[in-house]
């Protein structure tokens, strides 16, 4: 049994690598230069346990807060029963790479003028999120693979107000704040 296992998780390895190879190929950068009016983060719980102050980082990019949307991965579904429908799981994943959550889906697809990625390196499954996100400007935290993001703060993503502030700093900077 081990050894199917040991298949399965290489198989989907590469498929995954397969299909952020070709998501980053696919990406429309055209809208790099769009103003932030839309921030989707993607957060990884394991990481930033306390993200529910994120919604409050609208006041200092100049947005309105149903502006903000925060999608969260947590790596093994908690027994508990939850509410929260903006979360993906590694099950959300099938043996090829294939998200079955319509959540994620509907984030993936939606076209935020930014995307935040807080999470550690080496998670290959948000990483394909980020590959596939439709966002125009995508930001990472640090030592996050290069290849995903049009710009990389050099911010543990735990550590929310440096990332915060540095954030709001780099979008002034880029002339992305309103």
């Amino acid at each position: 049994m081990e050894i199917f296992h040991n298949i399965r998780e290489w198989l989907k390895k590469k498929w995954l690598s397969r299909d952020l190879d070709q998501a980053l190929k696919a990406r429309d950068r055209s809208g790099l230069n769009t103003k932030c009016r839309t921030l989707g983060v993607l957060v990884d719980e394991a990481v930033v346990q306390e993200f529910e102050g994120l919604y409050d980082w609208y006041a200092a990019l100049n947005m309105a807060p149903k502006d903000i949307k925060v999608f969260t991965y947590l790596e093994v579904k908690k027994k508990l029963p939850t509410l929260r429908q903006n979360q993906l799981t590694n099950t959300d994943f099938d043996w090829q790479g294939h998200i079955d959550n319509p959540g994620a889906i509907e984030f993936i697809d939606t076209s935020f003028d930014v995307l935040l990625a807080l999470y550690r390196p080496g998670n290959d499954l948000l990483d394909l999120v980020v590959a596939k996100s439709k966002s125009k400007f995508k930001v990472g935290s640090q030592g996050l693979n290069q290849e995903l993001f049009d710009l990389s703060l050099a911010v543990a993503p735990e550590r929310l107000a440096l990332m915060q502030s540095e954030f709001v700093k780099y979008m002034g900077i880029l002339n992305k704040k309103l």
